[in-house]
């Protein structure tokens, strides 16, 4: 770079979605009937039943192989529900630092491999308490440092 010239960052514009998305949400009632066979050693036909019982009253009690026999699903209400698109991380409303996920996503890369490119010191990182996070004008430094033409060894 000649002296006294202006480094030139790339900016990056992305675009942000402002209608929300309407989507209905139902309220459905299942009704499912499962059979299961199990033997039970009991003194009589009402002590089974009551061993039975017993164990349907302790959570996760009753295990065993339960074919369903018969099912019936109803729709019992409906609402319009509003999804409101949350911008996207490199666009100027979006977050100052990004997350090593975030970041990988923005590069699509994995996460690991941006654990390694901040450990090996190639991205420029944000440490606040345990995590780090990537500023998005170290990413965009990133990018531009290793942005290159043609094909070169």
């Amino acid at each position: 770079m000649r002296a006294g010239a202006a480094r030139k960052h790339k900016t990056f514009k992305t675009k942000h979605v402002e209608t929300p998305e309407t989507f209905m949400r139902y309220r459905v009632m299942v009704t499912r009937v499962q059979v299961a066979e199990r033997y039970i050693r009991a003194a009589d036909e009402e002590d089974a039943a009551q061993k039975v019982r017993e164990e349907f009253d302790r959570p996760y009690g009753y295990f065993g192989s339960w074919k369903t026999t018969a099912s019936e699903v109803e729709v019992v209400g409906a609402e319009e529900t509003v999804i409101v698109q949350q911008p996207h991380p490199l666009s100027p409303e979006g977050p100052l630092l990004l997350s090593l996920k975030d970041t990988g996503k923005a590069l699509g890369l994995s996460y690991s491999t941006v654990y390694e490119l901040v450990t090996r010191g190639e991205i420029e990182h944000v440490t606040v308490g345990a995590r780090k996070y990537i500023s998005r004008e170290a990413l965009a430094h990133f990018i531009q440092q290793n942005t290159h033409r043609g094909y070169h060894r």
